[in-house]
């Protein structure tokens, strides 16, 4: 049964992709800015499907990343906007309609663990379909971001070879909140479209975002003879402004999750946000509110 399930599966991808939802290669420098008309609103938000699978966990082993570096094709990626599940335990709680292309005809969901696409069997992400995303912290994965419009549209991978458009009007319409982050500066256009730097420079306070035991902090932002002290993970980081791949922090250490210690002592500095070959080494943290 297992078996025949798979090559089921196969082949009811196959033949959806190739017709419904085409599978595109990906680009080698995806298309930034697009001139296109702007569209007065959203695309009204699909009904959802009838008899809609119970909510499911994603597995993981079925899930590929992909490195957000130098050779790394996306531009940004789509996340939960608020702290969720770890790792793809989120996609449980996504309701997020999907579509062939842009201004073009709805195609499927994204819907409770599961990708729906319409007319077809729902496939159990990481189970039945394996799914492609990023990593954006120790504990947070995220889906790539190929392309955007300046009209709402983005392009996003779920699969090595398989993209799918989403509009930013339907990250929060229903399920859990998402926003889509850029990591090169937008021309910004609604609020959930912000670069890296914008969310650093606006969050409360700040977290490493690749599993390492300590950062550089430096008094200067720039390589050199510099050092003041190395950051450990679990500090609490306060972001006080961006400038290019580096970040001006305030740093207390040691702290009890957001309560500085008796012993605990500050200090400031700068520390790279961006490493040398496009990894994100920094993003948003928990709020302490």
């Amino acid at each position: 049964m297992i078996l025949n399930r798979r090559f089921s599966l196969l082949f009811c991808l196959t033949v959806t992709l190739a017709v419904a939802l085409p599978v595109r290669a990906l680009p080698p420098h995806p298309v930034t800015t697009l001139q296109v008309p702007l569209v007065a609103q959203a695309p009204a938000l699909p009904a959802l499907p009838v008899n809609a699978p119970e909510p499911i966990e994603p597995v993981l082993d079925g899930i590929s990343e992909v490195a957000m570096n130098e050779d790394w094709d996306g531009i940004g990626y789509l996340q939960p906007t608020s702290p969720a599940a770890e790792q793809a335990g989120w996609l449980r709680e996504v309701s997020l309609p999907l579509y062939a292309s842009a201004d073009g005809e709805h195609w499927g969901w994204l819907l409770n663990g599961w990708l729906i696409p319409n007319g077809q069997p729902a496939f159990a992400i990481g189970r039945d379909a394996g799914f492609t995303m990023v990593r954006t912290a120790p504990t947070q994965l995220a889906f790539p971001i190929l392309e955007r419009r300046d009209d709402g549209w983005i392009r996003v991978q779920y699969t090595d070879g398989g993209s799918a458009w989403v509009h930013v009007d339907h990250l929060d319409n229903r399920g859990l909140a998402l926003s889509a982050t850029l990591t090169e500066s937008p021309i910004a256009n609604t609020g959930a479209n912000i670069s890296v730097a914008q969310q650093l420079a606006a969050a409360e306070r700040l977290q490493f975002r690749q599993a390492v035991a300590a950062q550089v902090l430096r008094s200067q932002p720039e390589l050199n003879r510099n050092v003041i002290s190395l950051v450990s993970a679990d500090s609490l980081i306060e972001p006080i402004e961006v400038s290019g791949d580096w970040v001006k922090v305030r740093v207390i250490s040691p702290v009890d999750g957001c309560v500085p210690l008796s012993r605990a002592e500050s200090e400031e500095g700068w520390m790279r946000w961006r490493g040398p070959d496009g990894d994100v080494l920094l993003g948003e943290g928990e709020s302490c509110s």
